[in-house]
């Protein structure tokens, strides 16, 4: 069994490392060769190797290490706690995706819930995810995106190109949805520019050596949390939902027909009143809806960083913008079916995992199973792998989803057609599993996919059928604090581009 890493013990047995006694071993108790790990002068004696990737752009040096050592890995970690296997491995990921449980990340929401009680809360958030109720949001998504466009196309005028820098736009423009869909809301430009600020703030704090230290410090002292320290607010975004949301059920309890729209907040609610088997909390309905709602920020990342993609090579951008012009309008329907749309979202998903790398404490003996045969320090083949109770793993998305073994020498290139052509996509025992295959932007039990899909989709479709984009001369790269946020020549939180109009024939 697998667990949510959080909390590591300082004591805890790891595969390939020295115990106590300077002996190792396998699981069977017998003496056992240990995993590569790097060198010692790549690592400082406090900090282990994790100073060196906040340092990096993300997912920079994961993808290198693995170049050189292999798919599955051992980093030293901070604070001298014990070291950390990271798997890149499609077949090791998913046995322990499979058997891990969520700790607590915000609230009693499903993010939080474990076993059962994850269960049971799925099986109530379901209705407000299905394929017709995201439908059902199309409208509000597509009046958010185009309301974006509009305020953008006023800036601009016919014949020249202006630098735009597109991160607030879309930013604003994924708020704004996330309002719309997720409790029928539509925010004041005083509380997005307030959500906005924290967020920015947020993301300059956390690439000061404070910000590297402190989810450091909260994994091995877990209670920091529960102090009331300034440092450590709550999200500006689940406050705010909460207070909104909040009071719109209180509302609701007076006047039933308050939460009557086909937003996750009345889904939720109404199925409640509807059905007196299954029944979820206030708190825990407002839990599940902040949860939604603070997810705003990995779609506009996201959308941001495709829109660089498309940027960058202006025949795949031409390419897309055609086929999107073969579309009357923008509705769930046509947009689902155009192919290459597809493919252009499902390798900007591919190429750009805006969230965090997976990190995962066994709390049970266990065998993990590898897609590929790794070798260990002394150069024995193996083919799955033992551990113990402790054993801590990180998953970096992006060594999942640009393994040169499985996408060929051309992994890491902005290639939709891969996704079309024959033979583009390698077999699908060898890609990761989730709810859309071939790519781990969503784990397995995302509930939430097909609304972000949607969502991605629409504002692509939207954006580059009325806009031209091209690059500037700056350097734009990725950095996670806490998602992917795009840095543009050290400016936090900007992406300047080259925007025109598109002028349809």
């Amino acid at each position: 069994m697998i667990n949510n890493c959080y909390t590591v013990p300082f004591s805890v047995f790891i595969l390939g490392c020295p115990t106590s006694s300077g002996d190792m071993y396998s699981e069977s108790g017998a003496p056992h060769t240990s995993f590569q790990c790097l060198p010692q002068k790549q690592t400082s004696w406090i900090w282990g190797h994790e100073l060196t990737i906040f340092q990096h752009e993300a997912s920079e040096m994961y993808l290198g290490w693995a170049a050189s050592l292999g798919l599955v890995y051992r980093i030293k970690a901070a604070l001298f706690q014990s070291d950390i296997v990271v798997v890149g491995d499609s077949s090791a990921a998913q046995h322990i995706f499979q058997n891990s449980n969520t700790m607590k990340l915000a609230g009693k929401g499903i993010a939080w819930a474990q076993g059962e009680d994850h269960r049971y809360q799925r099986r109530l958030l379901s209705p407000a995810f299905t394929s017709g109720a995201v439908k059902a949001m199309t409208d509000d998504i597509v009046s958010c995106v185009e309301k974006m466009t509009q305020n953008l196309r006023s800036t601009l005028t016919v014949t020249d190109a202006k630098v735009v820098d597109i991160v607030p736009v879309i930013s604003v423009c994924a708020l704004n949805i996330i309002g719309r869909v997720g409790f029928g809301h539509d925010f004041e430009s005083t509380e997005t520019k307030a959500i906005r600020s924290a967020w920015h703030q947020d993301v300059v704090t956390l690439r000061t050596f404070t910000g590297f230290m402190a989810p450091i410090l909260i994994n091995v002292f877990p209670w920091i949390t529960s102090l009331p320290i300034p440092a450590l607010p709550d999200s500006v975004v689940r406050q705010l939902v909460h207070k909104l949301a909040g009071r719109l059920i209180s509302d609701n309890f007076k006047n039933p027909n308050v939460l009557r729209g086909n937003d996750i907040l009345s889904i939720l609610v109404n199925d409640c009143h509807e059905n007196s088997e299954i029944r979820l909390t206030t708190t825990e309905i407002l839990d599940n809806v902040s949860v939604a709602a603070s997810g705003y920020e990995t779609i506009a990342v996201t959308v941001e960083f495709i829109l660089l993609e498309l940027a960058r090579n202006p025949a795949i951008q031409h390419k897309l913008r055609n086929e999107l012009l073969t579309v009357a309008s923008p509705d769930y329907d046509s947009i689902s079916a155009l192919e290459y749309l597809n493919a252009v979202v499902k390798e900007g998903l591919r190429l750009h995992p805006v969230t965090r790398p997976a990190e995962r404490i066994a709390v049970q003996d266990d065998m993990i199973p590898l897609s590929q045969t790794i070798l260990t320090e002394n150069g024995e083949p193996l083919s799955s792998f033992a551990v113990k109770a402790g054993q801590v793993f990180r998953i970096p998305w992006a060594l999942l989803n640009v393994n040169k073994q499985v996408w060929g020498n051309n992994a890491h290139e902005f290639i939709p057609e891969r996704w079309i052509e024959p033979g583009g996509v390698p077999p699908a025992d060898k890609l990761p599993h989730g709810p859309w295959v071939g790519v781990s932007s969503f784990c397995k039990t995302c509930i939430g996919y097909r609304l972000a899909l949607s969502e991605l989709k629409i504002i692509i479709a939207i954006v580059v059928r009325s806009f031209q984009f091209e690059c500037t001369e700056a350097k734009i790269v990725g950095h996670l604090c806490p998602t992917v946020q795009p840095f543009a020549d050290g400016k936090a939180v900007s992406m300047p581009l080259k925007v025109s109009l598109v002028l349809e024939l």
